[in-house]
């Protein structure tokens, strides 16, 4: 299975392949030549006693080594482009795998392992398995060569030779299979620290607030200590098997002397001969050590390419249609025909989230969703733009079928105002026009404005384009909150989600932020997961969830009169007591 993803993604490469392959057996080739003409040349001197013979060999020696090295430059460049390009194409599909997650995915994933398997498992595959491929099959070229050439010129010793190779791959085998497990912990432990670093920066606040640097310290320092571990292990063993096998081939190498002496003081071999064979002994030395420390970097490298195909392999809940349909106008109208919903993964997999909802929101309506935490709200709205897709039931818009609809489409009529503002990387015009890039300065602008924005946009260093910090840290709740605002504008969808849009705003941005959103969302159909007593008033009609199902529609008023589940969080949330009628008493 390994093996044929990675061909996959050789396989636009395949020339580069094809000439790196070439040059490692050329490279090869010109090696074994070397002791076999010194050799030679080393007889026909001490039989000649001929300077001009010395001469020549020393130049021809020279020749070969030129083109040693030559064919060494072109298997290091080309080996290392298919390297790196593999790699690149291996970390595009890894992102691309991720950008079409349905949101229930990143539940079950924690963000310091998806980085660690995107960058630092993908270097392992770079450098110990592709690079560390061709050193293998060049070192695996070079031995086998070695044994036909020993072979060939005496085979007494060749047989000594072949006594010591068995043994030099037991070893690495029983290394490698080793190192691939302690690998996988390591990288394991080495996604811990990722995720501890990035609570390090996101968490800054929190941790300060209750003093607890102490405690992500120790935290950090047992997660860094094991992989440490980990690592040190790998590279005990790694170190372990090199000495082990440079001890046998020295071994080798003795006995060859101490036999081969005898057979060229018998007449069986020759001085040239015996040289021959000792250069390719000295030749074997080093690609001996090696094969077995590649061989265990691969096996290293394979325990990263499984965890990287396990994240290829993890799919998406949400499927564009092939044949997607797109509507040339779009009313607003919402509905929702007995929707059920549980998740599959994550730490809510398998809970019914969402019971047998059904709701009906008119074009241009605007309704406001409440309930007490965990009721449902956030996941019904999420439906919408297929974040997810319903365990039982349909979502329709305009009566179509949203899983019918072209996703880029569905959700370009959607705007999205969460509570916990997200900003990229760029300038301030840039974050606005983030869902439209093509978007003119002037369209920019009147989202600012729309968004109660401009004026402390402007007030920035280069106004809008003014370079924002990581997740625009240096702006206020509030701030990054009307950004965000603005951003759904200027998409000007035809439906808009709230997720409670105002919650960091003062009470005077809310006013001229109120004021300004009546005008732009005039006519367009409206969602609000409502918090605050002004958010619900302004409502069309609420709709109250309880436990996964809608138990109550209504005005604030009407709701209030019932007392029942609205009276009882309208007690709970909003300490205006004079704004629940007289005698009305929540129920407990």
């Amino acid at each position: 299975m390994e093996l044929s993803l990675i061909l996959s993604y050789l396989r636009p490469y395949r020339l580069h392949l094809v000439g790196a392959l070439l040059s490692v057996a050329l490279f090869t080739l010109v090696q074994l030549v070397v002791p076999w003409y010194a050799g030679s040349s080393v007889n026909e001197i001490i039989r000649t006693r001929s300077i001009g013979v010395l001469d020549r060999t020393a130049l021809v020696v020279l020749a070969f080594f030129a083109l040693r090295s030559l064919f060494m430059y072109l298997q290091v460049y080309l080996t290392h482009y298919l390297a790196h390009r593999t790699v690149a194409d291996v970390r595009q599909d890894l992102f691309a795998s991720v950008q079409r997650w349905s949101l229930d995915r990143f539940a079950a994933w924690e963000t310091g392992d998806a980085i660690s398997r995107t960058i630092l498992d993908t270097q392992l595959l770079q450098t110990h398995l592709l690079m560390g491929a061709a050193e293998f099959i060049a070192t695996g070229l070079m031995l086998t060569g070695i044994v036909i050439a020993l072979f060939g010129l005496q085979w007494k010793l060749a047989l000594v030779v072949c006594a010591v190779i068995p043994l030099v791959f037991i070893i690495a085998r029983l290394v490698g299979r080793e190192i691939q497990q302690v690998a996988g912990r390591a990288q394991r432990h080495i996604a811990d620290l990722a995720s501890t670093i990035k609570e390090a920066f996101t968490g800054a606040l929190v941790i300060r607030a209750f003093t607890q640097e102490e405690r992500q310290l120790a935290r950090f320092r047992e997660e860094n200590r094991q992989a440490t571990q980990a690592s040190l292990r790998i590279s005990k063993l790694l170190a372990s098997q090199e000495p082990v096998v440079t001890l046998l081939a020295t071994m080798g190498v003795v006995v060859v002397i101490w036999v081969g002496g005898r057979l060229v003081t018998a007449g069986s071999l020759t001085v040239g001969g015996l040289v021959a064979f000792l250069a390719y002994m000295a030749l074997a030395a080093d690609p001996a050590g090696r094969v077995t420390r590649h061989y265990a970097e691969m096996r290293q490298a394979l325990g990263a390419f499984r965890r990287i195909r396990q994240m290829l392999a993890e799919g998406t809940a949400v499927e564009d249609a092939p044949d997607g349909v797109e509507l040339e106008h779009v009313a607003g109208r919402v509905t929702y025909r007995h929707v059920s919903f549980r998740y599959t993964s994550g730490p809510n997999a398998q809970q019914s989230v969402l019971r047998d909802v059904s709701l009906e929101v008119p074009p241009g309506e605007r309704i406001a969703l409440v309930g007490a935490s965990g009721a449902g709200k956030t996941t019904l709205v999420h439906l919408l733009p297929r974040f997810y897709d319903p365990t039982e039931g349909t979502v329709l818009i305009d009566g179509i079928d949203i899983r019918r609809a072209r996703l880029r489409w569905l959700r370009r009529q959607i705007g999205i105002v969460p509570q916990e503002t997200v900003l990229f990387r760029g300038t301030v015009r840039e974050n606005i026009a983030y869902a439209r890039a093509d978007a003119t300065q002037q369209e920019v602008e009147a989202a600012g404005r729309a968004a109660n924005a401009h004026e402390f946009i402007m007030a920035l260093p280069q106004g809008y384009e003014t370079v924002l910090g990581e997740e625009g840290a240096t702006l206020s709740g509030g701030q990054r909150q009307r950004l965000a605002i603005a951003r759904a504008l200027l998409l000007n969808p035809r439906i808009l989600i709230l997720d409670e849009a105002t919650s960091a705003l003062d009470s005077e941005s809310e006013a001229l932020f109120q004021e300004a959103l009546e005008r732009a969302m005039q006519g367009r159909t409206t969602i609000t997961i409502a918090h605050r007593l002004s958010t619900v008033r302004k409502a069309d009609r609420i709709v109250v969830l309880d436990d996964g199902r809608v138990v109550e529609e209504g005005t604030h008023e009407d709701l209030l009169r019932r007392n029942q589940v609205y009276a009882r969080l309208a007690r709970l949330q909003w300490t205006d007591l004079a704004d629940v009628p007289t005698g009305v008493t929540a129920r407990t």
